[in-house]
């Protein structure tokens, strides 16, 4: 796999491996923890472009037995 790093962190792909990766960029699909996480995202930015502020409300996980 011909993979060059810079110590800036840009990477280069070539060869099957580049156009693996640009077929995947171009049709690959999200996750729906992706996706969701995604829509989440876009609610905290528009809610910050309007207020100046995010709230997070967290929620406790439930007890889990210890087994």
């Amino acid at each position: 796999m011909p993979v060059k790093s810079s110590l800036l962190g840009s990477v280069t792909v070539s060869g099957d491996d580049a156009k693996a990766l640009t077929r995947k960029l171009t049709h690959g699909r999200g996750t729906r923890a992706a996706v969701a996480a995604a829509q989440n995202g876009c609610k905290l930015a528009t809610s910050f472009a309007k207020r100046g502020s995010v709230v997070i409300k967290l929620k406790p996980e439930p007890n889990k037995a210890n087994g």
